[in-house]
């Protein structure tokens, strides 16, 4: 997936250069003098002590991923873990130098000028954990010194249990860096004292914000991410600059830049939508994931960053577009049952959605209520920033602007019609948020707070209604869905249209796709 887009970008970027010159600039390699001397939020380049240790969901319930960093060039690093009341045992990493940028800003921004550092990225895989057993661990070696120990505990194996979901913290995107990490911090903080016996945290996405070393440390920097395993989806800022994301993250059953895992009852797959054309690939290895993990589930959740159903302006880009016509449909194909995601910091529910048709829609949802999904519908759910760093207001796609300083209520957008057919329940409260999806054999109940006063922003079970022995293929999609025009003309056929006019002159020059010739827009993500 991604070496085919970075080569395309670059192709692409050397015809540009014909029209358009670049910006130059050499590269800047970070000591800690230049940091302190040039960034406002200064911090210490990695010594060859660990740091940025983060625990991770491994390939199944019994196993945990660990991954860490130091100055580059360090190796012999290793995971000293004991069973409580057991003997240690030590388990080697796999160590790799990794150039990583810590740039203050994006770094293909003119005005900034690119900085990077080198350090060694460290990873390690346990296996054969035992069910409600806590285990503590420390990592490093002999030489260069070990981390401070940390303990988790496996909790149950059995079929019910729960996780939590947070929605682009996207650390350093507007504000102080520190003061975004502190909110950050209180949103797991709070989340993990409800929900103590979580299995893990779930992160829908950019979890920075430049994806610079700096601030996928500030999203590691919770001590809750040394006691629970955390699941990472690479988001569009993530994206940025994606050897750095590899860097600080260790994945499980990593396919093209996507992975899954199974826990428990469930089967969770974690796609990368960041190259939305790749779209034949992406649709092969949901099915063949689905066909051979999925099979003895009780659920199926998928999760991707760029949500298909919100209610902020996200809703109509290029890319999004793209995948609502092409992939929902494979998705309620595959009856995956509940699909997360992040990118428009708002809150959205859908109704259930068969491909990208509403189930129901027009219909009254209610806080609490229980939705009996048939074969091949799906529920969606879009979440709010759980950090602070950053919230979209409801976007009015009759009018198409985009406009952060009206804030309109839920009540209003139903009366006005306003609201996307899609959608059963928006909120943008301004406040960070968390979700605690609970799993249990009969139901997923999916329960969403906020960190102001703790309240229930939404909350929804969703069962499966009874006699279905057999899936449905998707219900033929109306020119009404989600992406139609005005006039009620489906855009599915034109988005496609217009991806394969995109590739053609890309692999014709690129210029026309990198936006240079008129009417030609890159995709806004």
């Amino acid at each position: 997936m991604r070496s085919r887009f970075l080569a395309l970008t670059a192709a692409v970027s050397m015809a540009a250069t014909a029209v358009v010159a670049p910006a130059a600039f050499a590269d800047v390699d970070a000591t800690n003098e230049y940091i302190a001397a040039n960034f406002k939020n200064p911090f210490e380049l990695p010594t060859e002590k660990p740091q940025d240790v983060v625990l991770q969901a491994g390939a199944n319930e019994s196993s945990v991923l660990l991954n860490w960093i130091t100055a580059k060039g360090v190796t012999g690093q290793s995971v000293r873990i004991q069973e409580k009341g057991g003997e240690a045992k030590t388990i080697e990493a796999k160590s790799t130098d990794s150039k990583v940028t810590v740039t203050e800003g994006k770094i293909k921004n003119p005005e900034v000028e690119p900085v990077w550092a080198t350090v060694a990225n460290h990873k390690a895989t346990i296996e054969g954990l035992k069910e409600n057993t806590e285990y503590t661990y420390s990592v490093g070696s002999e030489k260069t010194g070990w981390s401070e120990e940390h303990t988790f505990n496996t909790g149950t194996f059995g079929d019910k249990w729960n996780f939590l979901v947070f929605g682009d913290p996207q650390l350093y995107s507007t504000k102080d860096l520190a003061e975004q990490t502190a909110g950050w911090n209180n949103t797991v903080t709070q989340a993990t004292k409800r929900f103590p016996e979580t299995s893990f945290l779930y992160s829908a996405g950019d979890q920075a914000n430049h994806s610079a070393l700096q601030e996928h440390g500030g999203f590691i920097s919770p001590e809750a991410l040394r006691k629970y395993r955390t699941v990472v989806t690479m988001g569009n800022h993530d994206y940025y600059h994606a050897p750095s994301y590899e860097a600080m993250y260790n994945r499980p059953n990593v396919e093209d830049e996507n992975y899954w895992f199974t826990y428990n009852n469930a089967l969770v797959i974690n796609m990368d939508t960041n190259d939305w054309e790749d779209f034949d690939d992406d649709a092969a290895f949901l099915r063949k994931v689905v066909k051979e993990q999925g099979a003895d589930k009780d659920w199926v959740i998928l999760t991707y960053h760029h949500s298909t159903f919100s209610q902020a302006y996200h809703q109509e880009d290029r890319g999004i577009q793209y995948w609502r016509e092409r992939m929902t449909p494979v998705i309620s194909e595959l009856d995956v049952d509940l699909v997360l995601g992040g990118h428009d910091h708002i809150y959205t529910r859908s109704h259930l959605m068969n491909g990208y048709t509403p189930v129901d829609s027009g219909r009254v949802a209610e806080k609490g209520e229980t939705l009996e999904k048939k074969k091949g519908e799906t529920q969606y759910v879009t979440t709010n920033s759980a950090s602070g760093s950053k919230y979209y207001q409801f976007f009015d796609f009759k009018t198409g602007e985009r406009n952060e300083d009206v804030k309109e209520t839920f009540d209003q957008t139903v009366k006005e019609k306003t609201i996307r057919d899609y959608t059963a329940v928006w909120n943008q409260n301004g406040v960070p948020d968390y979700t605690n999806v609970e799993v249990t054999p009969e139901g997923l109940t999916v329960t969403t707070y906020d960190t102001g006063d703790g309240e229930v922003v939404d909350a929804f079970t969703l069962k499966r209604a009874q006699g279905e022995d057999s899936a449905e293929q998707p219900a033929e999609q109306s020119s009404g869905s989600a992406n139609s025009t005005e006039d009620g003309s489906s855009t599915g056929a034109i988005v496609g249209i217009i991806a394969a006019i995109v590739a053609a002159l890309a692999a014709a020059g690129g210029a026309a796709y990198m936006g240079l010739i008129p009417g030609v827009e890159l995709p806004k993500f």
